[in-house]
C-alpha cells in the first residue's frame, strides 16, 4: 500500500483543481476568475473598493489590488457606482445568478459529491484549526 500523501500535497492539488475548475466557468461567461469573484463579492454587499479587497484577500498577492479588474466591470456595465457603494447593475445580476446557477453550481456539487455534510464541516473545522495553530487570524 502506498505511503499517505502529506496535508501540504493535497491542500496544493485541491487547490489547484478548483482554480482550473474556476478560471474554466469564468472563462465560458466570458470573465476571468477575479472578475467573477468580484461580481459575487459585490453581490453579497462588498461595498467599496476596500471590502471588495478584503473578501479577496487571499487571491491577491502582496500589494496588489481588485481595482483593475473591477474597473473592467464597470466599463462591461456589470458594476455600477452607486450612491451607497458599488452595487451591481441589472446585467451584473443576470450574470451573477446564471454563472452561480450554471457552471459554479456544477463545479461546487462536483467538489462536494460523496462527502457528507458532516464530514465537510468536519473539514472545514479542521482546515481552520491548522491554519490558527499557524497565525491566522479572522481579521486577515
Amino acid at each position: 500500500m502506498p505511503a499517505m500523501r502529506p496535508l501540504g500535497y493535497w491542500l496544493k492539488t485541491v487547490d489547484r483543481l478548483i482554480d482550473a475548475q474556476f478560471e474554466a466557468a469564468a472563462a465560458d461567461a466570458g470573465l476571468t476568475r477575479r472578475q467573477w469573484q468580484l461580481l459575487n463579492a459585490t453581490g453579497h454587499g462588498a461595498r467599496t473598493p476596500a471590502d471588495l479587497d478584503v473578501a479577496l484577500a487571499p487571491f491577491l498577492s502582496g500589494d496588489e489590488t481588485s481595482a483593475p479588474d473591477l474597473d473592467v466591470l464597470v466599463r462591461r456595465g456589470l458594476v455600477e457606482h452607486a450612491p451607497d457603494g458599488l452595487g451591481l447593475t441589472a446585467a451584473g445580476r443576470e450574470t451573477t445568478q446564471r454563472v452561480q446557477a450554471g457552471a459554479v453550481g456544477q463545479i461546487r456539487e462536483r467538489t462536494t459529491g460523496g462527502v457528507s455534510g458532516d464530514d465537510y464541516a468536519h473539514l472545514l473545522t479542521t482546515l481552520e484549526k491548522i491554519a490558527r495553530n499557524l497565525g491566522w487570524e479572522d481579521d486577515e
